[in-house]
């Protein structure tokens, strides 16, 4: 086979050698330059028709594909590149075109810009103009929320928050307030998937409340509120259910107390603890000793008050301590653990 162009002996693709066909045929028309939308508040890049959170790296070849389409009769293209940044927004780009035609393969090599634009996505859009569809509150049952929970609550929600950020979630605004915390999110859908995983994990129940915000295409538009009330009592707190001295656990999913008299522990569901009522108790560290009578007792380290510990199983040594009025019993958590 020769080739109708130069005469050249060898294989053709439509009756041309690689280097006619090259001369009539090139892979892409390049561009001078390639223009990219990116946020400047989240950093998103706009591939096609949607912002997408990646890394600039992976977004170049998904920006070329975009910009640099195959000419005929090349149908398909894949793209080698090498960048070099020339300042903040601007990249210089040394392109390799490769298509293929039947069993033609052809490279084309061009060089561009890529120009990146500072925007803003239509999500941090939405946030700064304090857009809000769901409320998400945090309260304490009884109580005001500690700092402590105040902060844990808060970076457990953010955290979630900013997984789903890549889906258009997010949150507009914090506010906390009556010693709690209100959360204004991006949907509704949002806000229950948060109130369901806060009382899963620090414990509570939630309750929804919607209520008409206007329409839409004659469509009924709501906002939800979601509230999740914490238990009344944290971790270290001592408190008198069905008679018995127990002292808090854990607190997530299920309340865990431990009845400070016989030792044992169990759990329950934080609406089954409405009726326990907190019990006044000090927490200190202090040596158990056995008295004369046999009984171990513990002395209050600064009035000097002695009483019996009434914890089953109690040896001399060296002990956390609850004191109440009425007797001193073991704890089975560290000195620390009561609430910040």
């Amino acid at each position: 086979m020769f080739c109708v162009e130069c005469g050249r002996d060898g294989p053709t693709t439509d009756g041309l050698c690689a280097t006619c066909f090259a001369t009539r045929h090139r892979v892409v028309r390049p561009p001078d330059h390639v223009d990219a939308a990116r946020c400047r508040s989240c950093g998103a890049i706009r591939i096609g028709n949607a912002w997408t959170h990646v890394d600039l790296k992976e977004a170049i070849p998904l920006l070329i594909r975009e910009a640099v389409p195959p000419l005929a009769p090349f149908k398909e293209v894949r793209f080698l590149h090498a960048a070099r940044e020339e300042d903040a927004n601007n990249l210089s780009l040394d392109v390799t075109a490769v298509g293929r035609y039947g069993e033609l393969e052809q490279a084309d090599r061009f060089r561009a810009r890529l120009r990146l634009k500072p925007s803003l996505c239509e999500t941090c859009t939405k946030q700064k103009s304090r857009y809000f569809q769901g409320i998400l509150q945090v309260r304490g049952e009884g109580r005001e929320l500690t700092p402590k929970e105040v902060r844990t609550v808060r970076t457990f929600v953010q955290a979630r928050v900013d997984r789903a950020r890549g889906a258009g979630e997010f949150v507009s605004r914090l506010d906390e307030i009556d010693g709690g915390l209100d959360f204004y999110v991006s949907t509704n859908a949002l806000g229950k998937v948060l109130a369901r995983e806060v009382a899963g994990t620090f414990g509570g129940a939630v309750t929804t409340s919607p209520k008409l915000f206007g329409q839409r295409g004659g469509k009924e538009i709501y906002r939800v509120t979601s509230l999740v009330r914490l238990p009344p009592f944290q971790v270290g707190d001592v408190v008198r259910h069905k008679h018995a001295v127990s002292e808090v656990l854990r607190v997530a999913g299920f309340v865990t107390i431990r009845d400070l008299a016989s030792g044992e522990a169990r759990r329950f569901k934080a609406r089954d603890l409405r009726g326990a009522r907190r019990v006044e108790a000090e927490r200190f560290e202090a040596t158990l000793e056995r008295s004369e009578s046999g009984e171990i007792v513990a002395d209050h380290p600064e009035t000097g008050r002695t009483q019996s510990v009434s914890t089953r199983d109690a040896a001399p040594g060296r002990a956390v301590v609850v004191w109440t009025d009425d007797a001193a019993y073991v704890s089975a958590l560290p000195m620390d653990a009561s609430k910040a």
